[in-house]
């Protein structure tokens, strides 16, 4: 039984949970805080107490949407790029995560260090043992993702396992090798799934469970084999990781996961029967809990779809990412003899159709099941803000929710309610694919990269679901790269990818792409008050309520090409990308550097010395 808190006890826990925003004047570096003794010790002993110190460490720790515009959302998939580094214009003070100041928020130390406390106190307290593994099962796995995501930017960081002590403990703290990093966080990720559960009762939604453990690892496992880290091709390191991510998927298949149904509705379905999801951070639009809504699909939409038309035109994707799909059979655009570069969109992979929205493509929003969305130059409905690729994402849309629930505000609430999963099922069993493609296992590759095919309408046709054009090693890894292109599309996995397989300076001397839409005489845009005789607008609106545009056959090639001339044009026009190596490991941040004098830099930038391959 929970024993009520005092008034002292809940004080000194709101105290520690917000300790950040007091920090700047007592800090020393990040690997302390204040006297431990401001947590009362008897916070230890009550499982509720306990709770809410771990709470807000899913709050600063689990991963949130990807934001368009950063450095680790930037590739060849989407429009909204860190142009610093799309045209390998960084610096050493350009990739902040580690840290931007000593704050709660900005220092991932300070996640680190609340991991560290909470294991330490609660193996101090006097909780029953079934408690105690449930909590710290959490605090490890948290931990372990915290320290995983600095190491896949920077390499080996100041490993600092338990809270110090600023009395006793050195806090010079240099950094750790990689491989004692990835080590650590393995260790971590093993005794969160030995302390975790497998499931979680519904009010507990968005805790990790052992699955999520276990699958984490193997990602880590198979990051650590990757040639980022890998360039050498260490094969007992992909026989690890494959042993890790098969232990993962079957743990997965034997607690009841499952691929969702209907990938257009895998965000969407945030119900018991999406048991495709297996870590996710929750998100919730009502006025209840106003500081718990995202402004992702404001942002998203077009422009016609969101208040006052004054949001929308984000995550635009490119004409690259609209190529890699695949056509209805698996068969790539260059290989297949169906493939109409004019009226692309027709016999696709169904991915592409739940993915991206494109000029005269029906996509329902604020449930109008029969809407179109335009993009033809000039249309008056986005003429506040038209997409710069000719294309947008309809992947991470609600269609049921109208313009006015699309915006968020923190103090009222709205906005999406969307949970961001952080990886699902799908995740799973690419890494299977990818690291048994690696460990010679070609067979068990295609077998993981069918399911995904097939669970996303791709016909067997007469090339196995387009994966007998994979005969070897080599063309089954690009079959798989490009899987994973159109399978996450937009959820912020392409960066990290191409960095993992050290392709992304691959991208340097190419441009990302987009179609312009430009109505053909005499057909044009707009709505006069005067028609111009002989011409036809697309915009105006005849009696019956209906415009010339919305009764056109566009899948007719002659009606398409008698109404639109598409072009396609460059979004790189003033230059070409330009990525060095260099970005395979990113340079500490002089803020942090200056936290202890035995920090090295990163080798290959100004002043490095620390190899990040060792």
């Amino acid at each position: 039984m929970k024993m009520k808190l005092s008034n002292t006890i809940i004080k000194t826990i709101t105290a520690a949970t917000l300790c950040g925003a007091v920090l700047t004047g007592c800090k020393k570096n990040f690997f302390d805080l204040p006297d431990q003794n401001g947590i009362d010790s008897r916070i230890w002993n009550d499982a509720g107490a306990v709770g809410q110190f771990l709470d807000r460490g899913y709050d600063l720790m689990m991963p949130s949407w990807p934001a368009p515009g950063t450095i680790h959302y930037t590739s060849d998939e989407l429009n909204n790029a860190n142009t610093t580094f799309l045209y390998g214009q960084l610096t050493d003070n350009s990739v902040t995560d580690v840290a931007t100041s000593n704050s709660i928020t900005a220092s991932r130390y300070f996640d680190i260090r609340r991991c560290n406390v909470g294991i330490d106190g609660i193996n101090g307290g006097t909780l029953d043992d079934a408690t105690k593994t449930k909590l710290k099962g959490q605090f490890f796995f948290l931990r372990a993702q915290t320290y995983f995501n600095l190491v896949r930017l920077y390499g080996g960081v100041p490993l600092v396992m338990h809270a110090q002590a600023i009395e006793s403990d050195d806090l010079n703290v240099p950094r750790a090798k990689t491989s004692v990093c990835i080590d650590s966080i393995v260790r971590d990720l093993d005794s969160a799934a030995a302390y975790l559960p497998t499931t979680w009762p519904a009010a507990d939604r968005g805790r990790v469970t052992q699955a999520a453990a276990l699958c984490l690892k193997g990602k880590v496992l198979m990051y650590w084999a990757s040639p980022q880290f890998n360039p050498t091709n260490i094969g007992s390191r992909w026989e690890n990781a494959y042993k890790a991510c098969r232990a993962a998927y079957d743990t997965c298949v034997a607690q009841g996961f499952a691929l969702y149904p209907t990938y257009a509705n895998i965000f969407v379905d945030e119900s018991v029967t999406n048991k495709e999801s297996i870590i996710i951070r929750v998100y919730d639009a009502t006025s209840v809990s106003p500081g718990r809504g995202t402004n992702t699909e404001y942002i998203t939409r077009p422009r016609s779809e969101t208040t006052a038309q004054a949001g929308g035109g984000s995550n635009q994707p490119t004409l690259n990412l609209v190529k890699a799909y695949t056509m209805k059979d698996g068969v790539p655009i260059s290989k297949s003899a169906d493939y109409d570069a004019t009226l692309f969109w027709l016999n696709r992979d169904p991915r592409f159709a739940a993915s991206i929205a494109y000029n005269g493509c029906t996509w329902p929003l604020s449930g109008n099941t029969s809407r179109k969305q335009w993009s033809y130059t000039g249309v008056l409905e986005e003429a506040s803000g038209l997409t710069a690729t000719g294309f947008y994402c309809r992947k991470i849309c609600n269609p049921t929710i109208n313009a006015a629930q699309t915006q968020y505000n923190s103090n009222s609430g709205g906005g999406s309610g969307m949970d961001w999963i952080e990886m699902r099922l799908a995740e799973v069993i690419m890494n299977v694919a990818e690291c048994a493609n690696e460990t010679s296992r070609l067979s068990e590759a295609k077998d993981m990269v069918r399911l995904i095919r097939i669970r996303a309408g791709i016909s067997a046709g007469s090339q196995d679901y387009g994966l007998s054009l994979a005969p070897d090693q080599t063309t089954m890894r690009d079959l798989i790269m490009n899987e994973r292109m159109v399978e996450f599309a937009m959820e912020g996995k392409r960066y990290h990818d191409l960095r993992r397989t050290r392709r992304l300076h691959l991208l340097t001397g190419t441009t990302r792409n987009g179609i312009k839409w430009d109505a053909k005489d005499p057909y044009v845009s707009g709505r006069p008050k005067t028609p111009v005789a002989g011409k036809i607008y697309l915009d105006s609106i005849y009696a019956s309520g209906i415009r010339p545009r919305d009764t056109a056959n566009l899948n007719n090639l002659s009606v398409y090409t008698k109404m639109f001339t598409p072009s396609e044009i460059s979004l790189d026009a003033t230059q070409a990308i330009s990525i060095p190596e260099l970005y395979y490991f990113y340079p500490l941040n002089t803020f942090f550097r200056q936290s202890s004098y035995l920090i090295e830099q990163t080798i290959g930038w100004p002043g490095g010395s620390f190899d990040p391959l060792q």
